[in-house]
């Protein structure tokens, strides 16, 4: 069995780490976050996409700018969020629209 490994950055702290992950090795791009980088009160909701705590911004990948029906847009405005290239990292999935991507985590980070 042949496994396709999916490649992304992350900007986080001034620096940039390449990720290589597969298909849905976690649940979420909050969960892979969390566990590679230890953000302290990131996702605080776990995933539902309420809080607005696992903020991304997408520097470069156009398949996660034009889906936003899984990103509440709801929890961004009450986040006051309002640039068109911010995310919430829970309601992405871990799959091919992040090969290639260049992400930062979000600040108060």
């Amino acid at each position: 069995m042949q496994i396709n490994y999916i490649c992304f950055y992350i900007m986080f702290q001034h620096e940039t780490k390449q990720l290589q992950t597969y298909t849905h090795s976690y649940r979420n791009l909050m969960y892979l976050l969390e566990d590679q980088f230890w953000l302290e009160d990131f996702g605080e909701c776990k995933g539902m996409g309420k809080c607005g705590t696992c903020l991304i911004e997408v520097i470069k990948a156009p398949n996660l700018l034009m889906d936003l029906q899984r990103n509440k847009s709801n929890t961004l405005k009450k986040a006051a969020v309002h640039h068109q290239s911010i995310r919430l990292s829970c309601q992405l999935f871990i799959d091919h629209t992040l090969q290639d991507a260049i992400l930062k985590i979000y600040e108060p980070y």
